[in-house]
């Protein structure tokens, strides 16, 4: 009879509560070194699922342990950390990799407390064979199961509160500002526009953006810095071009029933107003950095670059409303000319910054190397 496959029951612990809770080290092997990890978590938080996860690998264990006599069944936890993500599953990776070389298993049975856990699944599946995968469901009393309760605890967890709570808050105060100032109208496009922006952040993972945006500002604001005022102008200007495009929004769509062409004359009326809100926080900084002595180099070429590109899409949106529109408002061979220039200009002005850049670069190398032959020839005249 062949000897009987090796099996490692691995409970997850994708936000690591049981480091951050119960303080304990993984990863952590062993039937009873399991047990006492659940139990110093249960004492840390006993609402804590990962409990109910640990006790459900351990009750795998003893099952596959007892089912049949020799059978060679390991039991292990490991966890990644508490900022879900990249740096998460590279620490569950790496600990998944000490069990294995550790135990020598051939196949594995994966125990997480719910779906974000799972997502690790593929992480287990690259390194040992999984034969089933367990997910841990707690049943709860009648009145924990309450849509009071429930809602409750999604309030009091910071994952979903700084997540999804602002978005929700600011839409329904713009809200509330519609229905007073009677523009539900242009609000709703106001909204949807914002909310677009938000989800398209959240998606390429860059919504601290904002986050940092505006915890730069408030600094600029306590340290005394007049990048603060450059802040709150960016903001002023931002407003003021998105009420502006949706005006000429409005009236075009009303003209042409277009939704593209639309969007068009928005991008046209407002591109440089949020040329100057991105510009407004930036030289902002320059001018804090070179009233504190700070030398400004790469700036200089961003600066230009944020120029070039309002350029280009200015004079592409003109473009296209020359090309659309029908004689004799529209002109194509004009639309053809605003958008060849713009581009022509946007090159040069790129240039430009790039320019100033590596002249400002290389000024500064120039003079460090000027300070460093000097202080070497001060110290060859003191030994001297």
């Amino acid at each position: 009879m062949g000897s009987k496959t090796k099996t490692l029951v691995i409970c997850i612990d994708r936000d690591n509560d049981i480091g951050e809770k119960a303080g304990l080290e993984t990863p952590i092997m062993g039937r009873d070194a399991s047990l006492s990890a659940a139990t110093k978590l249960a004492l840390a938080d006993p609402e804590d699922s990962d409990i109910n996860a640990i006790f459900e690998a351990i009750r795998i264990y003893e099952r596959l342990k007892s089912s049949e006599e020799g059978t060679k069944v390991e039991i292990a936890l490991v966890t990644g950390d508490k900022n879900v993500g990249v740096e998460s599953d590279r620490k569950i990776g790496k600990e998944l990799d000490e069990v294995l070389s550790k135990s020598g298993v051939e196949s594995a049975i994966p125990v997480s407390d719910g779906a974000e856990d799972e997502w690790i699944i593929p992480i287990v599946e690259s390194r040992v064979k999984i034969d089933s995968v367990r997910r841990v469901v707690v049943k709860q009393s009648e009145p924990l199961e309450s849509t009071f309760y429930v809602i409750k605890r999604l309030f009091e967890d910071p994952k979903f509160s700084r997540t999804f709570l602002p978005p929700i808050g600011l839409i329904l105060l713009v809200f509330a500002i519609s229905f007073l100032s009677k523009l539900s109208g242009e609000m709703v496009g106001l909204i949807l526009f914002f909310l677009g922006i938000y989800i398209l952040l959240k998606g390429l993972g860059r919504e601290n953006i904002l986050v940092d945006f505006f915890e730069t500002a408030k600094q600029s604001l306590y340290s005394g810095k007049i990048s603060f005022v450059t802040y709150v102008s960016a903001v002023v200007l931002l407003l003021v071009g998105t009420s502006q495009g949706i005006l000429e929004y409005t009236n075009a769509y009303e003209t042409s029933e277009s939704i593209l062409l639309g969007m068009v004359y928005f991008i046209r009326k407002a591109i440089w107003w949020y040329i100057g809100a991105a510009l407004a926080p930036l030289i902002g900084k320059m001018m804090s950095m070179l009233l504190e002595g700070e030398k400004v180099v790469r700036r200089w070429a961003i600066l230009f670059s944020i120029i070039a590109s309002g350029l280009v899409l200015w004079g592409g949106s003109k473009c296209i409303i020359l090309l659309r529109l029908p004689p004799p408002d529209g002109n194509p061979v004009l639309g053809y000319q605003y958008l060849f220039f713009s581009i022509l200009g946007a090159v040069v002005i790129s240039f430009i910054g790039v320019r100033i850049s590596w002249y400002v670069r290389s000024t500064i190398i120039k003079r460090r190397k000027e300070v460093e032959t000097e202080a070497a020839s001060e110290i060859e005249t003191e030994e001297s």
